[in-house]
């Protein structure tokens, strides 16, 4: 389930006017349908769905709403927008001989996790908030000692992967790339740019080099017929450093350079450090890299993130002897492998897509 909330539209209105809802009550709409118009004071600000699903309106229309207010939901699947419809309608029963009221936020968080009206009234509070309940919830389970509460960024990680495997029919491919000339020209451009330089700096760089030769790996499915491609590259990068797996994207105007693509990830590994990042730095990725690199990892199968149509996957560099002229000597490859959206891409197409990256990388050719 996916609240939409009322956003802050600007520095002076801190509630606005819902004018008619585009879509109806479980209706299947997509990732960028327009869901309603909000109109304050001074402007009418579109409102735009963040993921496919379907669609449930959680406010009436023509009424004001305030900021940060849940004004509709969308759900995964019916059966979910049902289950949560049926503990609504028990939930306002309950509350409709209760000494407490819910803010919207608060309803919805309540139907989902099924709070008792027992629980609720232990609250004392004539309002109950979110905040309320996310602290209730809190308690619930640390009176539990056997459960661990998930993080909100690994609650997100799951939603995204619940979604990735629900709807997307994805297909893998790997091959073997040889990278002794990369790892020689990353160490070169890494001195001379004084950062570290490795596949997660590169491969956005050779992606924006080869996109218009596929254009079906960058861009989305909007229906059973059409494909959207791109109109530029945003490259996803997947950093954990321990504080949770966040997806960064680096934007269009900056992955084409080498130089700027080192500086973005540096600045982005600090930022999941700190768990600090901006939402505009998460957002509107076409492709996205997986960086698995750890020693002796062979390779990873990755999701594909919903709203596009491939991820690529790094293992760690690997060794091996070769016989050369009679002499034996050592080389490095990584797998390099490709999950891939089969709705939009079939196997001949995304060999030659991934072929085309490897012999970018062994055929290393990247300036300052």
């Amino acid at each position: 389930m996916r609240p939409i909330v009322v956003p802050q539209l600007n520095a002076n209105d801190n509630s606005c006017l819902i004018q008619n809802f585009y879509c109806a009550e479980g209706e299947f709409i997509h990732s960028g349908d327009l869901i309603t118009t909000l109109e304050t004071s001074k402007a009418a600000i579109d409102v735009e769905c963040e993921a496919d699903g379907y669609f449930y309106p959680a406010a009436k229309e023509h009424t004001d709403v305030r900021t940060g207010e849940v004004i509709a939901f969308v759900f995964e699947s019916l059966q979910e927008m049902n289950t949560y419809k049926e503990l609504s309608v028990g939930s306002a029963t309950a509350d409709s001989t209760a000494n407490y009221k819910l803010s919207n936020q608060a309803e919805a968080f309540a139907a989902l996790h099924q709070f008792s009206q027992q629980e609720l009234s232990s609250l004392n509070k004539k309002l109950i908030k979110l905040s309320d309940l996310e602290e209730l919830l809190k308690q619930r389970i640390d009176g539990d000692e056997s459960r661990i509460l998930l993080s909100k960024n690994q609650k997100q990680v799951s939603k995204t992967v619940t979604q990735s495997h629900t709807n997307i029919p994805n297909a893998f491919l790997l091959m073997k790339v040889y990278c002794d000339e990369a790892l020689t020209g990353m160490r070169e451009i890494g001195e001379q740019l004084e950062v570290i330089v490795g596949f997660g700096e590169v491969l956005p760089v050779l992606l924006v080099a080869i996109k218009d030769e596929f254009p079906l790996m960058y861009g989305k499915l909007k229906d059973e017929d059409t494909f959207i491609p791109a109109a530029e590259v945003n490259v996803g990068v997947t950093i954990d450093v321990g504080t949770g797996l966040y997806i960064p994207v680096i934007k269009a105007e900056h992955a084409g350079r080498i130089e700027h693509t080192a500086e973005i990830m540096m600045e982005y590994k600090y930022k999941a450090l700190r768990s600090s990042f901006a939402e505009t730095d998460l957002m509107d990725g076409t492709i996205t890299i997986s960086l698995n690199t750890s020693a002796d990892v062979v390779s990873v199968i990755p999701i594909i993130l919903p709203g596009q149509t491939g991820m690529i996957s790094v293992g760690a560099v690997m060794k091996e002897l070769v016989l050369n002229e009679g002499t034996v000597a050592e080389r490095s490859y990584i797998n390099l492998g490709l999950a891939y959206d089969h709705r939009v891409v079939n196997g001949f197409y995304a060999v030659e897509f991934l072929a085309r990256l490897k012999s970018k990388i062994e055929h290393f050719e990247i300036n300052v």
